[in-house]
């Protein structure tokens, strides 16, 4: 059985995390999807980096509110345990995504090089700004099956 290849961006980790109320369901399915290995999910190591940085603003929110805090080392772990390839980030990669001039943000080019570099063309986002990028297909996870 050939399984799908997809890069994860970042955001499907936060809506699952934090159980958004219009992509929340869809993401955890897609993770659940990895971890039982029905979709292959490749991902920069630069998705950990933002996702710790995602969790430590969610914290500084959730802590004014007076609830019980994120454990950032519980969903780091939980997201390595799923069977994601990762891709390390190199000098390659990053004069590759300097190079760009998508109308994106610059993270968003070290994502686009990551795929690049691994003949991945599909990606798992609710980021729409991915759409003004030709060289890559975003899969809406609302339009995930």
């Amino acid at each position: 059985m050939i399984l799908l290849v997809y890069y994860i961006d970042t955001n499907i980790f936060v809506y699952a995390v934090e159980k958004h109320p219009k992509y929340g369901r869809m993401c955890a399915k897609i993770l659940s999807d990895l971890q039982e290995k029905k979709i292959q999910g490749t991902c920069s190591v630069l998705v950990l980096v933002e996702l710790i940085n995602v969790l430590t603003k969610l914290n500084k929110i959730i802590s004014k509110e007076g609830a019980n805090k994120l454990v950032i080392a519980d969903n780091i772990a939980a997201v390595l345990s799923l069977p994601i390839i990762w891709i390390d980030l190199d000098i390659s990669i990053i004069e590759t995504a300097s190079k760009y001039e998508y109308a994106v943000n610059g993270v968003d080019y070290v994502h686009i090089a990551s795929m690049n570099g691994n003949t991945i063309d599909e990606i798992l986002s609710a980021d729409r700004d991915l759409d003004k990028v030709k060289a890559v297909k975003r899969i809406d996870p609302l339009d995930y099956k």
